[in-house]
């Protein structure tokens, strides 16, 4: 096991693609536990990763946010916003939290989140005299909702890797995601009392904020048609997926900006994006199976129960330790290296699988604006070039407010649990 670290690590630092870095890590594990026939069984476990109905989702929200990212969504979302809240000192924070939660509604991911509001507030923002630095991390921080408010990738993930319900998880992330943008917005608060901003023009006009909505609305349809497809039954996740599609074409269409010669490319990204995604989950899988054929599950367990017995010191060890994963480590890669280690421990204690799921996403997710290997800090200095370091030394009151708020959840699963229960969830 030390030597297939070694060479994961070594493979990390020389920059080769992260999929191949789980694969060669993989490999180098099954070859260090002196069985050559275990290789026999690489492909038929990429091919197994892969061949589950629960992730053919995947490709349908990637496209679906294409879709919405071609049709001119975004700007008739942010122009509602600014509109309802707005017109407070420090509105245009609060609707880059606000546009945020609703795009990862739709994207579900922190990277496209990310990469989209930094095309479109970043001047905004300028503009209003927000400070670049600042900007950038509250775009940064904003784009962590992506995965935690449904539909989720990150979510789609962990269900795929333990057999819980991709329903009640989607369902379980709607309060956590709610609550997390809230304490973002209290961040925003106390951050703007000492800025020099500009004053919102005008007054609130309820003539312009109901013409706002109605231009809204098409765009606010694809995530109400998602989730309450899936909440009623009427959909699972990936036809809701499919439905969202044709309803973000269709919202194009009427935003007259949605282009039949754009449609070629945004295919092109979603294949790409798709590959990318099941390429990382294939080759995880080879990890998985191989940590669990040589006994590290076991070994952690066995480690931490000799320490202590006790959940709650149990739970906070696990936060601790994903703490810290998530400052080195990508998402995909944690996932699927610590999940299958840490999930028959929260089994041992009785910790509820959805509960652990959402406090399990909501921290490796902080790991992508948590420096060195922050994946949203490094797209909003790609985008806006913004110095890194300026970004790190304003995104600390994010993270801390953002850990904090998941260690909270993590010890009041009544809180995540309420709504799916309300919808007939009966776990621990």
């Amino acid at each position: 096991m030390i030597i297939a670290v070694i060479v994961f690590i070594a493979a990390l630092i020389v920059g080769m693609p992260i999929a191949f870095v789980l694969g060669l890590f993989g490999t180098t594990h099954i070859l260090a536990m002196g069985n050559e026939a275990f290789l026999n069984v690489l492909v038929t476990r990429m091919f197994s990763g892969v061949n589950i109905i629960s992730i053919s989702c995947i490709p349908f929200f990637i496209m679906a946010g294409e879709l919405m990212n071609g049709g001119g969504v975004t700007a008739r979302l942010l122009n509602f916003l600014c509109e309802s809240i707005g017109r407070f000192r420090g509105g245009l924070g609060y609707c880059t939290v606000a546009i945020s939660a609703i795009l990862a509604a739709i994207l579900g991911s922190a990277q496209a989140v990310c990469a989209l509001l930094c095309r479109v507030l970043v001047g905004e923002l300028e503009k209003d005299n927000y400070p670049p630095a600042f900007s950038g991390a509250l775009i940064s921080a904003a784009s962590v909702l992506g995965p935690i408010i449904p539909p989720s990738t990150m979510f789609i993930f962990y269900c795929m890797l333990t057999d819980v319900s991709i329903k009640y998880m989607f369902i379980a992330g709607i309060v956590p995601g709610i609550i997390l943008a809230l304490a973002y917005c209290v961040v925003i608060f106390l951050e703007v009392r000492h800025m020099d901003l500009k004053r919102p023009e005008g007054h609130f006009s309820l003539r312009r904020f109901g013409i706002a909505f109605l231009k809204a609305v098409p765009a606010l349809l694809v995530p109400v048609i998602i989730m309450g497809g899936i909440l009623s039954g009427i959909f699972t996740p990936t036809e809701s997926g499919a439905v969202a599609c044709v309803v973000a074409f269709v919202a194009g269409l009427v935003y007259r900006e949605m282009k039949l010669s754009k449609l070629p490319q945004m295919m092109l990204n979603t294949a790409i994006s798709t590959a990318a995604i099941f390429l990382i989950i294939a080759f995880g899988n080879i990890i998985a199976w191989s940590m669990a054929m040589d006994g590290i599950p076991d070994m952690i367990i066995n480690f931490i129960t000799s320490i202590t017995t006790n959940r709650y010191i149990i739970i906070a060890m696990i936060i601790v330790l994903l703490t810290l994963v998530g400052c080195v480590l990508d998402m995909a890669s944690a996932t699927l290296i610590f999940l299958p280690v840490l999930f028959p421990l929260i089994q041992m204690i009785g910790m509820d699988p959805v509960h652990f799921g959402i406090v399990f996403s909501l921290m490796i997710t902080i790991g992508m604006i948590t420096p060195p290997v922050g994946q949203c800090l490094f797209i909003t200095t790609n985008i806006t070039k913004t110095p890194f370091m300026d970004i790190c030394k304003r995104i600390g009151l994010f993270v801390i407010v953002a850990i904090g708020t998941t260690t909270a959840l993590a010890y009041l699963p009544d809180v995540v649990l309420i709504i799916p229960r309300l919808m007939g969830y009966t776990g621990t």
